[in-house]
């Protein structure tokens, strides 16, 4: 219409740009700027198509001038030459597909809150099912002017949340069964142990490599096959799949830091310093704390590995028993049957309230619907880096699926072979 010299129709994108064809047949915007000191081009801007392989290959090379910004100032680079109608619209659809851009703002995959696991929830003796992790190193004055390294191993018990600390002169296999036969000898139970992959610890670090030896040797491994123990591990670089155990660390180093300060302590004094910060963890408190007198005391670890011993957390009736009678046959049956009506009601309380209290997760993801990894999906993997253009590409070789029927971790193939990574620490490009 423009070319037959007609008016354009008001109903146009184009009527209000007055476009107009230069000398070349070029369609350009008329614009009001004609006085200005504008270039030609920016003053009657060419109108291009915004449905089209041009305008998307323009505002791409566009986009890679201005160093990969953001709409605007793509947008403004294009407009000083060129004016695509509904133009922003038309860039954030473009830059949408940025591998570049995409790769700087990727968020890592998401999934519903997985339900607690049953040997987490359900009624088993103390240590039934523990967690074991290690802090170190201590120094330990081992004569009047040397100091050797020792290292704390923790246990930790996944249904009270009881721990037990053995102290080690070393990281060697020898030396962490010799405490891990302490541990069983004195708490007993012990079916399921839980702990990070030797894989998961940095090879930079001498004591992580250490502990990772230990994982794999297979002194440890005809032990723990002798006394007829499952070791569990958890997936590589996932420490918060041992929340349980991790958590109760920092519990373990804080008082230590405030208590040690810079003494120097020989072995037998550390020993018992680390069983004095033991019975104080294991008298925290699990369930609320009330400020009335008339509530019962809160319900700690305590409780389930000395039943009976902190009387005023039970009915008065009980304390009849305490009294000192002879250890007759029936004093010793109403002994028993005392210690399983305790025992009852200590699980009652911890079913009740301590229980009730992981009902809701801190971090709990609703069940709204979320977009699953598929087989073959380009991701990428997070590194030791912040950037994330240092981070490793990879292709989704399987999905592993959590009790719950969703995917909780992938085996993902990199440059450097197959990686099993959790979905937190898997961030998908959507380019299949």
């Amino acid at each position: 219409r423009i070319k037959s010299g007609k008016q354009i129709s008001k109903n146009s994108s184009l009527y209000k740009l007055a476009p107009y064809l230069d000398d070349n047949n070029v369609l350009r915007v008329r614009g009001r700027l004609e006085e200005s000191e504008f270039s030609s081009n920016e003053i009657h801007p060419i109108i291009l198509p915004k449905q089209s392989k041009f305008s998307e290959l323009l505002i791409r090379r566009e986009h890679n001038k201005v160093c990969h910004g953001g709409v605007s100032a793509t947008l403004s680079k294009i407009r000083s030459r060129y004016w695509i109608p509904k133009g922003r619209q038309i860039v954030k659809r473009v830059l949408r597909d940025c591998l570049i851009c995409r790769k700087y703002s990727l968020k890592p995959a998401q999934q519903i809150t997985a339900q607690l696991p049953k040997n987490r929830i359900l009624e088993n003796p103390p240590f039934t099912v523990t967690g074991i992790d290690f802090t170190g190193p201590v120094i330990i004055r081992s004569g009047k002017e040397s100091n050797q390294k020792s290292y704390i191993t923790l246990f930790t018990c996944a249904v009270t949340r009881a721990l037990h600390l053995e102290l080690t002169t070393d990281m060697t296999t020898k030396h962490f069964i010799l405490s891990l036969r302490r541990f069983l000898a004195r708490r007993g139970n012990c079916k399921v142990i839980i702990s990070d992959n030797a894989k998961s610890f940095k090879a930079t670090d001498n004591i992580l490599r250490e502990f990772a030896k230990i994982l794999v040797d297979v002194d440890l491994k005809k032990f723990v096959g002798i006394h007829e123990i499952t070791w569990q591990f958890i997936p590589p670089h996932a420490p918060w799949w041992g929340g349980f155990y991790e958590r109760l660390m920092r519990s373990i180093k804080e008082p230590l830091r405030k208590i040690l300060g810079r003494a120097s302590l020989s072995f037998e004094e550390m020993t018992t310093i680390l069983a004095e910060v033991e019975l104080v963890l294991n008298h925290r408190p699990l369930t609320y704390t009330s400020n009335d007198l008339d509530e019962p005391l809160p319900l700690t670890p305590a409780h389930f590995l000395f039943p009976g011993q902190e009387n005023l957390s039970y009915p008065v009736h009980f304390l009849e028993i305490f009294t000192n009678q002879p250890s007759t046959k029936e004093n010793l049956t109403r002994r028993v049957v005392y210690q399983t009506k305790l025992l009852r009601h200590i699980w009652g309380n911890w079913k009740n309230n301590y229980l009730m209290q992981l009902r809701n997760a801190h971090n709990f993801v609703n069940s709204s619907p979320v977009r699953d990894l598929k087989k073959g999906e380009v991701v990428l993997l997070e590194g030791t880096t912040k950037s994330k253009f240092l981070w490793p590409l990879g292709v989704i070789e399987d999905v592993i699926v959590g009790r719950d029927g969703h995917i909780r971790s992938c085996i993902v193939r990199t440059s450097k072979g197959q990686l099993k990574r959790p979905i937190q620490l898997i961030y998908p490009l959507e380019i299949i």
